[in-house]
């Protein structure tokens, strides 16, 4: 039994790893950095360079996405009506 638990363990931990190799962070930070500037061009005066997103994997293997601009001013938006 205990050899199949080991087993079993380590199937899992090579199939994580192989998925995982494909992931790239630099490629995922830059196609998030696309989308949301596009969004956010659209309520804020920012320019590309000023805007930046980083993406860290921490000790549990989730992913940190850090997203960081800077605005020259706000846009005027309309109003979004209340949740109620």
């Amino acid at each position: 039994m205990q050899k199949y638990i080991t087993t079993n363990a380590l199937d899992r931990v090579k199939s994580a790893l192989s998925l995982d190799k494909h992931f790239k962070p630099d490629k995922f930070a830059d196609v998030i950095k696309f989308e949301v500037y596009n969004v956010l061009k659209e309520y804020a005066d920012i320019k590309n360079d000023d805007f930046e997103v980083k993406v860290e994997v921490n000790e549990f293997g989730e992913y940190i996405i850090n997203i960081s601009a800077l605005a020259r001013r706000i846009k005027v938006v309309g109003i979004v009506p209340d949740k109620n």
